[in-house]
């Protein structure tokens, strides 16, 4: 396909939708180089284990709401997005004990302020990503773009500011500068939920009705999708998300040590960003797209899957070449069968819209709902049962996983 004609063939939100997203993965790398420049290990401590709280406690409120507010097109966007965040709203406060518990249980010190803390974070987080979802149907071009980048951008500008402003913290001025960084962030992305509560335009009446049948499109129009699966379904999916990332992150430092999760985690978190921006910049922006797309997932999975492969070759070309330092060596073991995880997840990304257009999104999640719990006994109990090596064990993960993510895939497609 001739470059023009691909750029034609992509939903209008694809490329704000990806600017965006870069760019806040660009903030995010300049504030971990900012979190050991200008913080000491105990605040990086008290803000990672408060947010992990909040995102925890955010994601199992949404109960994967943004998802569904791309796929019920049949439904008015700004009420639904209304609807959306005083049910998660109300998810968050029934969960309010649960996160107490963690509050205390991470032994941070004065457990009310760690919950307070992470219930702004929370709340403030939750409207950010509905506020994602709310744009990409309602919102101009601009507005794709900059709820995405600003938050993650002004937060590590605020972080840089407050570090500077008060360089003596924990020696009588207790400022969490870190963590109101972040609400400041997060809260500058809400701002876009008042989208929400302006009243509906004539076109978006329109494409309600064009979605619901009761119009005839101007132009193709996109499949119908729809999402049934019950609020419980959803928190269940989002729970076996939570808990897999929190296995893999805690139990290879448990068995392996620190250094080796070093290695590993680095390297996944650069990987997985690609699978995780093909599902924000193509997946959700094709189940917010009104008209059909013609690009077809099958050429966004290869070219995603590419990407991934060169971004392995090329971190190992950096460890051959001994552009790395020495300590960073252990990533060797790690480059290819995690290259191998995230480009079937790639695949996986790219045909993310279809069980919601094919009417299997509640059989989808009860499979990935399997899918996590065979992946939390891998990480878990495999160790306990067998003796393995870091690699070894990393080989079993990744070969279960690319298995797992293929016939997933094929699944979708052939359904």
């Amino acid at each position: 396909m001739k470059p023009w004609k691909l750029l034609q063939s992509l939903p209008r939100a694809t490329a704000p939708a990806a600017l965006g997203s870069l760019v806040s993965l660009a903030a995010q790398g300049f504030l971990a180089l900012v979190l050991f420049r200008l913080f000491s290990p105990e605040e990086v401590g008290l803000f990672s284990a408060t947010s992990q709280l909040a995102f925890f406690w955010a994601s199992l409120a949404l109960a994967q709401s943004p998802l569904s507010l791309l796929a019920e097109r049949y439904q008015e966007p700004r009420a639904a997005a209304r609807r959306a965040w005083r049910q998660s709203a109300w998810r968050m406060l029934w969960l309010a004990p649960v996160a107490a518990l963690g509050a205390v249980w991470s032994g941070l010190g004065q457990a009310a302020q760690v919950w307070a803390w992470a219930a702004a974070l929370a709340l403030t987080q939750l409207s950010w990503l509905l506020a994602q979802s709310l744009t990409l149907r309602v919102g101009s071009r601009w507005s794709m773009g900059l709820v995405r980048m600003v938050p993650p951008v002004l937060a590590a500008a605020a972080a840089v500011l407050g570090a500077v402003l008060f360089p003596v913290r924990g020696q009588g001025l207790e400022l969490p500068v870190l963590l109101v960084s972040a609400c400041l962030g997060y809260l500058a992305g809400a701002v876009w939920m008042r989208l929400a509560f302006q009243p509906a335009s004539s076109a978006d009446l329109a494409l309600v009705a064009v979605a619901g049948g009761d119009l005839q499109p101007a132009q193709p129009a996109a499949p119908i999708s729809s999402d049934p699966r019950s609020a419980r379904l959803k928190m269940l999916h989002t729970l076996t998300d939570g808990l897999a990332a929190t296995a893999l992150a805690l139990s290879w430092p448990a068995h392996y040590g620190v250094q080796e999760a070093g290695w590993m985690l680095a390297l996944l978190r650069v990987l997985s960003f690609i699978p995780a921006l093909v599902h924000t910049a193509w997946a959700q922006v094709v189940l917010s797209s009104d008209t059909k797309v013609r690009l077809r997932p099958l050429q966004v999975a290869w070219a995603a899957a590419a990407l991934v492969l060169g971004v392995g070759a090329l971190a190992q070309l950096a460890l051959t070449m001994g552009w790395l330092d020495a300590r960073w060596q252990g990533l060797s073991a790690y480059v290819w069968p995690l290259v191998l995880w995230q480009a079937a997840a790639c695949f996986v990304a790219a045909h993310a819209h279809l069980p919601f257009q094919k009417g299997l999104a509640a059989q989808h999640s009860w499979l990935c709902v399997g899918m996590n719990a065979g992946f939390i006994a891998l990480c878990v109990v495999l160790p306990w049962v067998s003796t393995l090596s870091a690699s070894t064990h990393m080989a079993w993960l990744s070969a279960y996983m690319l298995l797992s993510l293929a016939g997933l895939t094929l699944w979708v497609v052939k359904r």
